[in-house]
């Protein structure tokens, strides 16, 4: 394929720019104007709800789960004092739970020390009470009473409230979401969120405050809010901090006051157009990952930027023919530029293979992004760069070859002299730096990705490390085909064996003896013992199914309530809640595997499921390994075939993609090596960076191309590109390596994580294509034959 002919075509497109600027000028404003409208309508998406697909296994689960039982989230508050049986504290817990349970939407009911219920016996039988249900005393004795009356109930002592009463639970649940097509008629807020504002409202009410206790919230609806409020505020600061690097940069490198503007407002224009399509279009932004596509928008409007620039910069200071400066610039960069957007808009596509939803819409925004600031770009700056005047020529602007690109040109003349020895050293460090990439592990755990230097994770870790918190749970069920199936006094029992095993687990939260289980075993015991005189011996399962048909029977005809939060109508199906103290990647899937196996052997013909936070963490987990193969993979294949096609050579193509190969050895054995996890976030670094290296490799190659056309010499055109494109590469990779640094500023470990990683692939790249890519070119003279 020849350049020259494609230039030809672009030189035709920077004249009918310069005809019709006026006419592309008001475009860009209506352009412009549609996005700003569409910015009103723009929502925050609820990234859990697309991590998974509603055809995989967890999303069916969780669906058939929620539908018998309601709600899968609740808020949470852990409750510290040096004594929670003091008045004042119950007094609060009655009536902040009211108001939880009255304002917070989707409220179902409250668990808490002043809404339990306990078993007692009376003389006329069983009762099921709630000692605080008509007020709370402040008689001493009467609260001594009660105090030994719950600590004396297994279901309640080191699971609702510590043993030395200074740490309790209050939980509130949550109904059922509506659908998706349901809520969004009413608000374009999701229902998570609505329950979680209001709760953070009324939990961080200063009327709480008080000497004799601690409030500390969790639960997925309120941290989720926060984590949304936290990173939007966050994800801003990056993008302003990394925006005005990027500004000062261009200002000491391009010196030139429309040369800084242009890249700042086609920056800006693409949020503008890609975020307000997207409320047109009513699709939600995830405010987690939303950094992450507006980055790599401004490092391609910065890279097409000072291609399009320097090119008019150093044609406009040889001609001093303003017009004639501009056409030539576009004829130069035109081709090259939209062949980067292309390759980079089919290395960020490749995130839809990820088979996470969250990640799809990635790639989905960032390839918006690269057509928009394209299009911007490529109109504007030719456009903006028409208006003024010629100048008058002096001999020594035409003869002089400033600073830089003397540099350029001495290390064009080292590869060309070492291109061996620096082929040999590229690829011993190769083999040091690659076997690291074996070792990269993932980390769903919060503390580790997101760090304790965020305020609510540091919040949700003391809660962890207390004596009864936790951050995440999981939900097991056991589904029998015939009613009345949880009558068997051995099927219940089996069903206490496997949850006896699950608080052995090394993640499941425990309290001294106490495991943080919760089933309607807790209740039937209890029942058990209450019939026979209040003896602990009798702490357990009845020894037939009459005798458990009767104690359910009996619980509910005495005022119990809680019968069916843990099985269904049918008595066809077990429910049993765990909370997890922390996470651990191999050890939550090897203790979720146990509890499928141990299922499956014990209950023959029943369905054994898991749902909940945890599970999703673990599932995500396993994802993120694949999805990132996947990804990298088609990226490779992606950006490949594009360089065989357009250069149409395979050799051409194949030297086109060892400097993309750089960065993902690089970024890999880094990880591997230093113990740098994958997360949502860094898993989305590579493909980034593939589609970001592409761009210089491209344009290096490229230019070659284009010189050895002019000169039919190998060494000649490989110099006079580090002349050319040589200065602009080193530009755009410092400037974007300033704006990723930003990153390293922020309080959230993976966001710190991502700024170094980046950098680190950055510069891998841009040396690969300083030295390897020319070193190859003139070893396999790809373009064939040199030419007198």
């Amino acid at each position: 394929m020849k350049i020259q002919k494609i230039n030809t075509f672009f030189k035709k497109v920077g004249g009918f720019q310069l005809r019709y600027r006026w006419h592309l000028i008001i475009f860009a404003l209506l352009f412009t104007v549609f996005g700003i409208f569409g910015l009103q309508k723009m929502h925050i998406a609820n990234a859990r709800d697309d991590w998974f697909d509603d055809k995989e296994a967890i999303e069916i689960a969780t669906e058939e789960f929620e539908d018998q039982f309601g709600n899968n989230d609740n808020i949470s508050i852990l409750i510290e004092a040096d004594d929670v049986f003091d008045p004042e504290v119950l007094t609060m817990m009655k009536n902040i739970g009211q108001e939880l349970v009255d304002s917070v939407p989707y409220a179902d009911e409250i668990t808490s020390l002043v809404d339990m219920e306990i078993s007692v016996g009376t003389e006329e039988g069983i009762e099921v009470i709630n000692p605080f249900k008509d007020s709370i005393p402040t008689n001493p004795e009467r609260l001594e009473k009660i105090r030994q009356l719950v600590l004396s109930r297994k279901a309640m002592k080191g699971k609702v409230v510590s043993e030395d009463c200074t740490e309790t639970w209050l939980t509130l649940s949550l109904l059922e979401y509506p659908e998706k097509e349901e809520w969004e008629k009413v608000t374009d807020k999701d229902p998570m969120f609505q329950s979680g504002e209001v709760a953070i409202c009324i939990i961080t009410n200063p009327k709480w405050k008080s000497d004799k206790y601690t409030l500390k919230p969790a639960g997925t609806p309120y941290t989720e809010t926060e984590e949304r409020d936290f990173f939007g505020a966050e994800m801003m600061k990056r993008f302003l901090s990394a925006f005005i690097a990027m500004i000062i940069l261009l200002a000491l490198f391009i010196r030139s006051f429309r040369g800084v503007i242009v890249p700042s407002v086609t920056t800006i224009l693409g949020v503008i157009v890609v975020f307000g399509g997207m409320g047109w279009l009513g699709i939600g932004i995830d405010q987690n990952m939303m950094m992450l596509p507006m980055i790599l928008g401004m490092a391609l409007s910065v890279g097409y930027s000072i291609h399009l620039i320097n090119a008019f910069k150093r044609i406009f200071r040889k001609t001093g023919k303003r017009k004639e400066a501009v056409i030539k610039a576009v004829e130069e960069t035109g081709w090259p530029i939209f062949f980067t957007a292309i390759t980079t808009i089919g290395s960020v596509m490749s995130f839809v293979t990820a088979g996470i939803m969250t990640i799809a819409w990635v790639g989905y925004a960032c390839a918006a992004f690269v057509l928009i600031d394209y299009l911007f770009v490529i109109i504007l700056i030719p456009i903006l760069m028409s208006f003024g005047k010629d100048k008058a020529i002096k001999e020594e602007d035409i003869s002089k070859i400033p600073l830089f690109e003397k540099w350029m040109e001495n290390i064009g003349q080292f590869v060309l002299k070492k291109k061996v020895a620096v082929l040999i050293f590229f690829a011993a460090c190769i083999v040091i730096i690659a076997p690291g990439i074996r070792n990269v592990t993932t980390n769903m755990d919060i503390f580790e990705f997101l760090g304790t230097k965020v305020p609510y994770v540091k919040r949700i870790y003391d809660v962890t490390q207390s004596q009864l918190g936790s951050y995440l749970t999981y939900n097991i069920t056991v589904k029998f085909d015939e009613p009345d199936a949880i009558k068997d006094p051995e099927v219940l029992r089996k069903f206490d064996a496997l949850l006896d095993t699950v608080s052995a687990f090394e993640l499941t939260k425990k309290n001294k003896n106490a495991a943080s289980v919760f089933s309607i075993l807790d209740i039937i015991k209890e029942m058990n013992q209450t019939l026979h005189s209040d003896s602990v011996k009798y702490h357990t399962i009845p020894g037939n199914s009459d005798m458990i048909a009767q104690v359910l029977l009996l619980y509910e005809m005495s005022g119990g309530t809680k019968t069916f939060n843990w099985i269904d109508e049918d008595y066809s199906m077990l429910r049993a809640q765990v909370q997890v103290e922390k996470f651990s990647t191999d050890e939550i899937v090897r203790e979720l595997n146990s509890i499928k196996r141990i299922g499956n052997e014990s209950f023959h013909g029943a369905k054994v499921n898991y749902v909940g936070s945890a599970v999703q963490f673990a599932e995500l987990n396993k994802k993120i390994v694949t999805g990132e193969l996947k990804s990298i993979i088609w990226a490779f294949v992606i950006i490949g075939l594009l360089l065989v096609v357009v250069f149409g050579s395979v050799k051409t193509g194949l030297i086109g993609m060892i400097p993309n190969l750089m960065p993902m050895v690089v970024i890999g054995g880094y990880m591997g090596h230093f113990n740098s996890p994958l997360d949502m976030m860094t898993m989305t670094i590579l493909p980034m960076l593939l589609g970001i290296a592409v761009d210089d490799t491209i344009h290096f190659i490229n230019q070659i191309k284009v010189e050895f056309e002019e000169c039919g010499k190998y060494n000649q055109a490989i110099i006079n590109t580090f002349h050319t494109v040589g200065k602009n590469l080193a530009m755009t990779t410092i400037i974007l390596c300033m704006s990723f640094l930003m990153f390293t500023f922020s309080p959230v470990a993976n966001m710190v994580r991502l700024g170094y990683l980046a950098v680190l692939g950055l510069m891998a790249a841009l040396f690969t294509d300083y030295f390897v890519t020319p070193a190859l070119i003139r070893l396999t003279k790809p373009f064939g034959k040199e030419k007198n």
